[in-house]
């Protein structure tokens, strides 16, 4: 998978979540920083949920508390208590896999096939001489009845 570092990431967090859920009691407020610190580099590693390299290999937990600028020995604490089992993260051969990840995935990720395909809709549909708004013939995009203009524009 290649590694964009330079794309948009986004994470979603959920502030009732984070204030009432489980996470508040079970880390303390370093570990709690540091899992979401966890999140936002499993983010960049554009791993699908993983935090390794590009050849899947996992980091060091040196390399990681050194990325995170945190005491190796907080990581590794964080890391016990995250993964008890079924909690957040599991470790194996190809690195710290956060086990909810597509939870964390932002709307705009999951939408994107559903954009593209309607951006080729739209231009098929100009090509052919039809609104691009709604795909109807005898008005354009910008005096569409049902289109972002067309309560300002009647024509």
């Amino acid at each position: 998978m290649p590694r964009a570092v330079w794309q948009k990431r986004w994470i979603k967090l959920y502030p009732m979540q984070c204030l009432d859920g489980s996470i508040r009691y079970e880390l303390d407020s370093d570990e709690r920083g540091v899992w979401y610190d966890l999140l936002n580099f499993t983010s960049i590693c554009n791993m699908g949920g993983r935090i390794c390299d590009r050849d899947e290999q996992p980091f060091p937990n040196s390399f990681i508390a050194n990325r995170l600028n945190i005491p190796l020995e907080l990581l590794e604490r964080t890391l016990v208590k995250c993964e008890d089992p079924g909690k957040r993260i599991k470790i194996d051969s190809k690195g710290i896999r956060i086990i909810n990840w597509k939870a964390y995935q932002s709307e705009y990720q999951r939408q994107q096939p559903y954009r593209i395909s309607k951006k080729e809709q739209v231009t098929q549909w100009e090509k052919e001489g039809k609104c691009g708004h709604c795909g109807s013939e005898g008005h354009t995009k910008y005096n569409c009845p049902s289109g972002k203009f067309g309560h300002i524009v009647q024509g």
